[in-house]
């Protein structure tokens, strides 16, 4: 009787495990981040603490070629929402880009200031620039293009690119849809600024005025 009694306990606690193991197993599955693009084409998104980190979204860093350095604001500086917040360089081009999100600095990516190039390799993960404490973040959402109309929002952003450059076919896109590297040395002073104005948003900001000077390069 003992031993069928013992028999029957083992038996209730495999299944006990399997059920409970299945349970963890699914309670482990990743969460899904929500990520929100500005039309400057700098990303924002989320964290637990309510913090939110930002970068240069893909597109940008294909525009723009290889990031050979880059120059991030200073600690508890305030940046703004649609306003230049940092600058890349990439050869003789220095692009000034705006912040997605208003709010305090409270810190700066040390990866990519010692290795700019994360930001061509990895734009929405080791590539991220700035943790920002923000100020009133829900109406700036507003603001920002989150999922589908992300998407839709690149797409078109891609098609405006090869509108521009339809009579240059060296400047089109490669086979399967990926930007020509590097376009920033392909193009005169003037398509640049063009591109500036219609991408990056930066050609009539104010905060760039005598800023240049001021860099490191």
């Amino acid at each position: 009787m003992s031993a069928i009694l013992a028999l029957a306990t083992a038996c209730v606690l495999i299944i006990w495990g399997l059920f409970h193991k299945t349970k963890t197993s699914k309670a482990a599955k990743p969460v899904f981040v929500e990520r929100y693009i500005h039309p400057g084409h700098t990303w924002m998104r989320t964290t637990e603490d309510g913090d939110v980190l930002v970068g240069i979204d893909d597109f940008a860093q294909s525009l723009i070629g290889t990031i050979e350095a880059i120059q991030l604001p200073g600690l508890l500086k305030r940046v703004e929402q649609g306003n230049i917040a940092w600058y890349v360089k990439h050869n003789h081009r220095v692009v000034p880009m705006v912040s997605p999100v208003s709010g305090r600095v409270i810190q700066k990516n040390e990866m990519v200031l010692r290795n700019p190039l994360l930001i061509n390799a990895s734009p929405y993960g080791d590539g991220w620039l700035l943790r920002i404490r923000p100020k009133k973040l829900s109406p700036q959402l507003n603001n920002l293009f989150i999922g589908k109309a992300s998407q839709q929002w690149l797409d078109h952003a891609k098609a405006q690119l090869a509108q521009i450059f339809s009579r240059t076919p060296a400047l089109m896109y490669q086979d399967g849809g990926v930007l020509v590297k590097n376009i920033a040395d392909k193009v005169s002073e003037e398509e640049w600024k063009l591109l500036a104005k219609e991408f990056f948003l930066t050609e009539e900001n104010g905060n760039a005025k005598g800023f240049y000077n001021k860099l490191p390069w």
